[in-house]
């Protein structure tokens, strides 16, 4: 059993353990006391399906399937493109996307994160692509500060509609293909 941290608790010799009021346990490093993360504030989001832009230069929420695994993260239950976190923090976001380009032209895609309905500047990934029947997966990932009920939505945009987001299905050699991928990993408090 650990001691409830105090106020008048001083962190100046490291590696004091204490638990806090906030219902984290945390240990002195440093001159600070730090949360010590637990197994909670972790999702795996897929979407199994094609997604295709109902018009260009229109941005729109991919929509998720249920997460496959999930600890303080879920989705909205009545819009499965906003990705709720129950905890504030600083999450680690690793996406990717499978994209099809349907026709010989060029065409632009573009992906950003969309925090409680505000674009999170700095944050576009663009894409140009070509050739009929090409596939293309673009992955990246970043960290993003997220507060107890915020919500993110993986936000998108083309300049053609025969550019999609891709499912590809099964062969007789591979399984099928999620067409988005999102791993959410909590890095700490």
């Amino acid at each position: 059993m650990l001691s409830t941290r105090l106020s008048s608790d001083n962190p100046s010799e490291n590696g004091i353990l204490l638990w806090d009021r906030t219902g984290y346990p945390v240990v002195s490093k440093n001159n600070e006391f730090r949360q010590i993360i637990l197994a909670d504030g972790y999702a795996s989001l897929s979407r199994s399906t094609n997604q295709i832009a109902s018009a260009v230069d229109t941005p729109q929420a991919i929509g998720w399937s249920t997460p496959t695994f999930s600890s303080g993260i879920t989705l909205d239950p009545s819009d499965n493109t906003k990705i709720v976190f129950a905890e504030e923090g600083v999450y680690l976001l690793a996406f990717a996307v499978e994209l099809l380009s349907n026709n010989s032209s060029d065409k632009n895609g573009w992906f950003w994160p969309r925090i409680d309905g505000v674009d999170v500047a700095g944050s576009t990934i663009k894409v140009t692509m070509s050739g009929n029947g090409h596939h293309l997966v673009m992955s990246r990932s970043a960290a993003f500060t997220m507060s107890a009920g915020s919500y993110l939505q993986a936000m998108w945009a083309v300049s053609d509609v025969d550019l999609w987001i891709d499912a590809p299905a099964a062969t007789a050699f591979a399984p099928s293909s999620p067409a988005v991928t999102l791993a959410i990993t909590r890095l700490r408090q």
